[in-house]
């Protein structure tokens, strides 16, 4: 087994307010090294979660690197003294595209760290990561700047996100920006579970396996409720990820819908399956597997292996264009 060695990195974020965002390089060892595999970690978690998976892309001969988003991870322990709560994403209405910014921004501190001629550069989404991802994919000043996309756990399309961005805003309008909005919170993930058997909590939808739901559920740094200004800035991102703009501009770059049939935020894979056939429709190279019934986090679900496994092949069928050698 790889022994792993992130190296952490602090850069001014696009936030402003002297705000500090943290990126981890998991640099491989491996004796052919095929790219560089960005991850854009999912709601109220970080990225030090995806270290399992980060070993096997190592050992695959992948450099990995990830930055916390703001309010998470060490992003949020650097910035909790200068009064950035939990799910703070700084405020301001165009939060969701200074996310993009700082994840463009550390995409470009990789390309130093590990170069560019010769590397493919993948990025990696799950759960609200996809969204993040989705928006970059079809934002053409940064998705020519990688080679391949995965979008893992992703949504469906969400007819209720106006109304969520309205409840949003208006906390944020009314001086409460840095509260955390427990009402959406009930209405966004209450029903969850509500296709599980005798669920022994609230997050049972993540996984099938109860001893990973229990290291979420006692993980301070998992699970925690956004913000007003948390919630407006990922409704935003789903907004745009769904509008016939964000379909009209996607890229002709490769892309991987990894999903299980019992995870709710993809509608049981109805939803995701919706997206599939948007982008398809839209010309878009997609490939697309279902894990069958597991649930939303599926690197931690006991098909993991073959999670993956997939995706090495995925990343190693991607063609380099961005940084082909001349």
């Amino acid at each position: 087994m790889t022994q792993l060695n992130p190296q952490r990195m602090a850069f001014v974020s696009s936030i402003g307010n002297g705000y500090k965002a943290v990126g981890f390089f998991y640099p491989s060892s491996a004796p052919e090294i095929k790219g560089v595999v960005q991850i854009c970690h999912g709601m109220a978690e970080y990225i030090k979660r995806y270290e399992p998976m980060i070993e096997k892309f190592n050992e695959a001969g992948y450099h990995v690197c990830g930055m916390d988003m703001p309010g998470h991870g060490e992003s949020y322990f650097l910035n909790k003294e200068a009064g950035f709560p939990k799910a703070y994403f700084g405020g301001q209405k165009n939060s969701w595209q200074m996310l993009l910014a700082d994840e463009m921004g550390f995409h470009e501190y990789a390309v130093e760290k590990f170069g560019r001629e010769g590397l493919k550069y993948i990025l990696y989404g799950h759960s609200m990561g996809s969204f993040v991802v989705r928006n970059i994919f079809s934002t053409p000043r940064y998705s020519k700047q990688f080679d391949g996309f995965v979008f893992a756990s992703t949504a469906g399309p969400n007819p209720a996100v106006g109304a969520g961005k309205f409840l949003a805003g208006a906390g944020c309008f009314f001086g409460a920006k840095k509260k955390r909005n427990n009402f959406i919170n009930i209405i966004a993930f209450g029903s969850y579970t509500k296709r599980i058997e005798n669920p022994r909590g609230g997050l049972d939808w993540l996984s099938t396996v109860p001893e990973e739901v229990t290291k979420y559920a006692k993980d301070p740094m998992c699970g925690f409720c956004f913000t007003n200004d948390g919630f407006r800035t990922l409704f935003n991102l789903i907004s745009f990820m769904q509008s016939e703009e964000a379909y009209a501009l996607i890229p002709d770059r490769p892309c991987f819908f990894p999903y299980g049939a019992d995870d709710p935020v993809g509608s049981y894979g109805t939803g995701v399956e919706k997206v599939i056939q948007r982008m398809k429709d839209a010309g878009a190279d997609v490939k697309s597997k279902n894990y069958g019934p597991y649930r939303h986090e599926l690197m931690n679900e006991p098909i993991k292996e073959e999670y993956f496994n997939d995706l090495i092949g995925f990343f190693d069928s991607v063609p380099m264009v961005v940084n082909k050698p001349s």
